[in-house]
C-alpha cells in the first residue's frame, strides 16, 4: 500500500490498496472524512497510526523521498500486518517504484487528481448548530462573526499577495487565528500551506483561499446527495468555468408580481444587536445595489454568462443574510449554485418577486413615517 505527502504532512495522492483501508472509492473521499475527523493519522519513528469510528490500526511504515512538479513529496509505503487481506509488493522489490518511468507517473497521478479536485464548485455547508454549541456561542452570533471573518479576509488580500514579509504573516497570523476559531478545518488547511509557502508559489494558493471561502455558506440546500457529497475537500482550486458564446435569452420582469415575504427591521435590529435607524440606511442601499446589480444579472443571461450570474447572486446573497432577508437569501443561494441554464430564469423571477415585496414594504414603511 502506497500513499503520497506533500512537504506540510497532507495526503496527495493514494494507492488503491491504502483507500481500501477505509471502504472508499476515490482521495475526494478520504480528504472529506479527514476533515470530518471521521479518520486521524499520527505518525512516529516508521509506525502509522489510523483511528477511526471502528478502532485503531497500527501499520509499520518506509518512506521514500521523491522530487516532483509540487516540490519535495514523500512515497510512504504502508506494510499491512499479517492479517490485512491486502496484496502488496515484494519487499525485496520496493524501490521498483522510484525509476523514472515510475516517478513520472506518480507525478501525472498527482497532477490528474489535483486537475480532478478544480472543477469542485459545490457548497460548504458549516454545521453550524454543532460548532455554535461546540465554542459556547448562539447560531446568529455565529453568523455574524462568520459574516466578518469573511469581511476581513477580503480586507487582507491585498497583504497577502505583499512582497513585505510583514504584512504577508500579519495576514497569515490574523487569518489562521480566526479560521481555527471558527472550526473551518479546510481554511486553516490552506491557510498552513501559505504559511509555508515560497514568494513564487502562493498565488495559487491564495486563489484556492478565497475561491474556498466564497463557497462557505450555513444554509442547508436541497441539493442532490452526489452534489453534496464532496463538499469539504482540502485545497480545492476551482478553475474559471467556460463562459459559452450562446445567449440564454432574454428575461422580462415587468410583470412580475410580488411574492409573500416576512421580514420587519426591527427583528433585524435585534439580532444584528444594532440600531434601527442603521439598519434603515443599510435596507435603503442595499435596494439601490440590488437594482444595479440585476440589471447587471440580465445583461449576463442575455450573452450567456453563467459565470457572472452566479457572481452576481452570490454578491446579493451574502448582502440579503447579513441583512436577514432570509427568503430572498435563500433564493439567491440556488441561483448562485444553479448550473442548469434551462432553469434560471424561473429562479430570477422568483428572486425579483420577492425582492419587490421586499421593496414595497420598506417604501410603505419609509412613506408611513413621513406622514
Amino acid at each position: 500500500m502506497y500513499y503520497i505527502v506533500n512537504h506540510t504532512e497532507h495526503i496527495i495522492a493514494a494507492d488503491k490498496s491504502f483507500l481500501n483501508l477505509f471502504s472508499i472509492e476515490n482521495i475526494d473521499e478520504l480528504y472529506t472524512k479527514i476533515a470530518l475527523g471521521d479518520i486521524q493519522f499520527t505518525t512516529s519513528d516508521g509506525t502509522i497510526i489510523i483511528t477511526t469510528k471502528n478502532g485503531i490500526r497500527s501499520y509499520q511504515t518506509q518512506n521514500h523521498m521523491l522530487s516532483g512538479m509540487l516540490g519535495n513529496i514523500t512515497l510512504v509505503q504502508v506494510h499491512p500486518s499479517e492479517e490485512e487481506s491486502i496484496s502488496v509488493i515484494d519487499d525485496e522489490e520496493p524501490f521498483d517504484l522510484l525509476s523514472n518511468v515510475e516517478k513520472a507517473e506518480i507525478e501525472e497521478s498527482i497532477e490528474e487528481t489535483i486537475e480532478e479536485r478544480k472543477v469542485n464548485t459545490s457548497p460548504i455547508v458549516i454545521d453550524i448548530e454543532s460548532i455554535s454549541q461546540e465554542i459556547g456561542i448562539s447560531t446568529n452570533d455565529y453568523k455574524n462573526f462568520l459574516n466578518e471573518y469573511i469581511d476581513t479576509a477580503l480586507d487582507l488580500e491585498e497583504d497577502l499577495r505583499n512582497t513585505e514579509e510583514e504584512k504577508y504573516y500579519h495576514a497569515i497570523s490574523t487569518l489562521s487565528h480566526l479560521s481555527n476559531i471558527l472550526h473551518l478545518p479546510i481554511i486553516t488547511n490552506i491557510i498552513e500551506q501559505l504559511e509555508d509557502s515560497q514568494l513564487d508559489d502562493r498565488d495559487p494558493l491564495i486563489k484556492s483561499l478565497y475561491a474556498t471561502i466564497t463557497r462557505l455558506t450555513t444554509t442547508e440546500t436541497n441539493i442532490s446527495e452526489e452534489e453534496i457529497k464532496f463538499q469539504i475537500k482540502n485545497t480545492a482550486t476551482p478553475v474559471e468555468k467556460d463562459i459559452t458564446t450562446e445567449s440564454f435569452g432574454t428575461i422580462n420582469l415587468d410583470d412580475v408580481q410580488p411574492l409573500y415575504l416576512d421580514f420587519e427591521i426591527e427583528t433585524s435590529a435585534n439580532d444584528l444587536s444594532l440600531p434601527v435607524e442603521l439598519i434603515q440606511e443599510f435596507v435603503h442601499d442595499f435596494i439601490e445595489q440590488t437594482h444595479i446589480e440585476t440589471e447587471k444579472m440580465l445583461e449576463a443571461y442575455e450573452k450567456g454568462d453563467l459565470n457572472t450570474i452566479q457572481n452576481i447572486s452570490h454578491l446579493l446573497k451574502r448582502a440579503a443574510s447579513n441583512l436577514r432577508i432570509n427568503a430572498l437569501s435563500d433564493t439567491l443561494y440556488k441561483i448562485q449554485f444553479c448550473e442548469d441554464s434551462s432553469n434560471l430564469e424561473n429562479l430570477i423571477k422568483e428572486y425579483w418577486g420577492i425582492f419587490l415585496s421586499f421593496e414595497n414594504q420598506i417604501n410603505i414603511k419609509s412613506k408611513m413615517k413621513r406622514d
